[in-house]
């Protein structure tokens, strides 16, 4: 089972402390040795706490803001290129 960690980053001038799960990208297959084929799936980094200093905020912030949050992340320690 994956392990939960814990990023920094700035948001908006703040510093935040996110915790939540990295799931790598799959990459598409176009075909199976039976026919079928995979149409893949983006990186995904799934969020369990957004806490600014001691405090947890996420259910302070909104989904887009969140979803901004975990673009991020994917972008700053994944070197992924993901836009909002």
């Amino acid at each position: 089972m994956a392990k939960v960690k814990v990023y920094d980053i700035e948001y908006r001038d703040v510093v935040l402390y996110v915790h939540g799960i990295y799931s790598p990208e799959e990459k598409q297959v176009l075909h199976y040795p039976d026919g079928s084929g995979y149409p893949g799936s983006p990186a995904e980094f799934d969020i369990y706490e957004i806490k600014c200093g001691d405090q947890d905020i996420m259910e302070l912030l909104s989904s887009d803001q969140v979803k901004e949050i975990e673009i991020e992340i994917l972008n700053s320690y994944y070197d992924h290129e993901y836009t909002c």
